[in-house]
This record gives C-alpha cells, structure tokens and sequence, in this order.
C-alpha cells in the first residue's frame, strides 16, 4: 500500500472489535454477527478493528482505532475476553454487547465452533443493528 493509498483509508463512523476466537459457539457467533452487522450497514458506517493487533501495539491500527469516534464492542460469553482486554488498553466502547448474557445463547464449551444456526447470526445482528443505528443518531447506549 503507498503512502497515498493509506492517506485516503475511509474510516468507519463506529469500529466493531469481537471476541471471534471461534474456540466456541458464542465466540464465532459473535464474530458472524459482526460481519453480518458490516455487510448490512456497509463498510462506511462501520467496520472491523483487529483485536490481536490493538493487543499487541501495531502503531498504524492503534492510530486509526484512536480516530474512529465511536467503538462497539461484542464478547460471546461471560468470559468477557474483548471487553476485559481491551479495557487494559483504554478503549471504552460505546456499546457492549454479549451474546451469551443479551441474548441468552448458551456457551458450548470447547471444540463447538460450528454449532449454531443462522436464526443466532441475524439475531445478534438485529439487536446490535438497532444499537448502532441508536447511536448514529445520538441516542444512549450503555459502554
């Protein structure tokens, strides 16, 4: 990418960080929903931030994240692995939303990757779509 390329990166108005380990059920769950959230709204409205990257200090992602006004946050189970990471960060989102504890889908354990159905996907989406379009609006959201 040159230097004009990375000048010209339309940022998002909200950035999604996801749990996506896709260890579990809920985990890829989470990370489904996130892209299923992306491709309704588009990739102006909001777009994907890379957790692993923020973690491990990639300057280039942690200045973009740090322009993008508004952060979401979606965590699969009770574990709350992105929030809790991302809080020793400092980034605080605008919206948190957990699949296991907003949507009451049971966290499988282990090895359970693929074990849900797209009703769970487009659920999670819905509610995260209505949060987001809330926000855009300037309407509260919990953080």
């Amino acid at each position: 990418m040159t230097e004009s390329q990375k000048e010209k990166i339309q940022l998002p108005k909200v950035g999604i960080f996801a749990c996506f380990s896709g260890a579990s059920n809920t985990g890829s769950l989470a990370g489904m929903a996130m892209f299923e959230v992306i491709r309704r709204l588009g990739s102006e409205a909001v777009g994907v931030c890379s957790l692993p990257a923020e973690l491990n200090k990639v300057s280039r992602q942690s200045a973009i994240v740090k322009k993008i006004d508004k952060i979401v946050v979606i965590d699969g189970c009770h574990q709350e692995c992105a929030r809790q990471l991302l809080n020793e960060v400092e980034i605080k989102p605008a919206i948190y939303f957990n699949i296991e504890a907003d949507l009451g889908i049971q966290k499988l354990g282990p090895f359970t990757s693929l074990s849900f159905t797209e009703e769970q996907v487009n659920a999670a989406a819905n509610v995260l779509i209505t949060k987001i379009e809330s926000l855009l609006k300037g309407g509260d959201n919990e953080g």
